[in-house]
């Protein structure tokens, strides 16, 4: 199998740019099921939080699962599989393209 040709700077900055911006999602996500956990554990009986909580999980949800499907492989176009969410792949699993990771 031929190897691809390596991606250029500009096709590398933006898959880091993406990595970026699913870590810090997580982040944001993470705070905020925190904070719904504890709203739904002081204010359980009252209704209408209930249902506002539950908006806001399956709105993250949502977005995470819609962030995570945006970003494809510059090469080949196949979604980018990765093992850990918040991490780029080494390289893609189908035309096998590697993702370097910046220095410093």
């Amino acid at each position: 199998m031929r190897m691809p040709e390596p991606l250029s700077r500009d096709e590398l900055q933006r898959l880091w740019r993406w990595e970026r911006h699913m870590t810090r999602f997580h982040a944001v996500a993470m705070t905020l099921f925190v904070l719904c956990a504890a709203a739904a554990f002081l204010w359980s009986d009252v209704v209408w939080v209930r249902r506002v909580l539950l908006a806001v999980v399956l709105l993250l949800v949502a977005a995470a699962t819609m962030l995570q499907l945006r970003e494809r492989c510059p090469r080949c176009g196949s979604r980018l599989r990765t093992k850990s969410l918040l991490r780029l792949p080494e390289r893609c699993s189908m035309c096998g393209v590697a993702f370097e990771r910046p220095v410093g």
